[in-house]
């Protein structure tokens, strides 16, 4: 069963997990701290499903109250059985049932957190501060982005609705973070000391660069873009067989990770509008007259750190007189191929030009 998808209440429903967090066993526990090694990110849901359990058993009941839970968990383990063909009324009672249930599941747990007067924001941090030993998190409530400095003199800007943790002085031969959400990193550069974020089941990895990370909690895919520098990225699924960042790839500035969570595969594409990489002074190199096509790919090469693909043979004589420093990378793209009757294509962030060649001057 792949738990990485369940969310609060799907693990709240499992028997499973109820298992573990009523009458833990060694083979339950062994297996939970193992799904929490391998996937750090998933704490914060599986935190809200063991106190939508424990709420749920620790309410003091009236009498006659126990068999109506039982019937609730009852009508939630249902929905979990093998799907199989029914009518589209009983169907979609059957989803009511399972809403319904949640709803009960989740007010029955808050009720209690309220009876014994315990506020929901002060229990979270107690646990995380038990399970993670002096770590922090940051969730930004705000309608704008927040900027976080760590302990490294790394800077964060989380954007609204995310959540970040990490330890407060960044200890251990790595530094982690966890993001739920999306945010713009800029880190202090450390040789010795990687700086790694988890996110939604991707693994970023670098030393010292800028760049952006999108992982919305319940979304099919997380991205990273990068700005300056060189980052890794790779699936979080370790193996004593193989090292899961030689499975991954390494993205350059204006090149752009796409982590597919269903199938764990990775895409690289280029960012949808690549920024210069070279100064204004520099720039203004980019008028040609009569240039040789390839001279003019080897700047626009430079100037946004894109490898062109082209036929060199076939395209050696062509060249052209033009001016190119105002346009953005695919405006320049398309002014070329206009001119050369040829077409591009990205590719893997890279740019294939696809071109019959030119007639030699007389």
């Amino acid at each position: 069963m792949n738990y990485y998808l369940f969310n609060a209440e799907d693990l709240a429903a499992d028997d499973y997990f109820k298992e573990w967090v009523c009458s833990p066993t060694p083979d339950t526990d062994a297996f939970w701290k193992t799904f929490l090694h391998e996937y750090p990110e998933r704490y914060y849901q599986l935190e809200e499903a063991r106190q939508l359990v424990t709420g749920l058993r620790e309410i003091q009941y009236q009498p006659g109250q126990d068999a109506s839970v039982e019937r609730i968990w009852q009508r939630i383990g249902q929905t979990l059985e093998p799907a199989q063909p029914i009518p589209l009324i009983r169907r979609i009672a059957s989803q009511r049932a399972w809403q319904l249930a949640a709803l009960l599941l989740l007010t029955l747990g808050v009720g209690w957190l309220g009876m014994n007067q315990v506020p929901i924001g002060k229990a979270s941090k107690t646990k995380l501060a038990q399970a993670g030993n002096d770590w922090v998190e940051t969730l930004n409530e705000a309608s704008q982005s927040m900027e976080i400095q760590l302990a490294d003199g790394s800077l964060v800007k989380l954007q609204q609705g995310g959540r970040l943790r990490y330890r407060k002085e960044l200890a251990g031969p790595l530094r982690e973070v966890y993001l739920t959400g999306e945010a713009f990193f800029q880190v202090r550069k450390n040789p010795t000391k990687p700086f790694v974020v988890y996110a939604n089941g991707l693994v970023t990895k670098v030393l010292g660069t800028s760049f952006r990370v999108n992982a919305p909690a319940d979304a099919s895919t997380v991205t990273v873009d990068v700005k300056t520098g060189r980052v890794s990225v790779y699936a979080n699924q370790p193996s004593r067989l193989q090292d899961p960042e030689s499975k991954g790839m390494v993205l350059t500035p204006n090149q752009k990770a796409v982590f597919h969570r269903e199938g764990a595969t990775l895409d690289k594409i280029l960012v949808d509008s690549p920024s210069l990489l070279i100064s204004h002074k520099e720039l203004q190199q980019f008028v040609f007259e009569d240039a040789p096509i390839a001279r003019i790919f080897g700047a626009i090469e430079r100037a946004y750190g894109v490898d062109i693909i082209f036929d060199e043979e076939v395209m050696q004589h062509c060249t052209l007189t033009l001016s190119l420093d105002d346009e953005s990378l695919f405006q320049k793209l398309d002014v070329i191929c206009k001119v050369l009757d040829a077409q591009y294509k990205l590719i893997d962030a890279q740019v294939v030009i696809y071109s019959k060649g030119c007639p030699k001057s007389i």
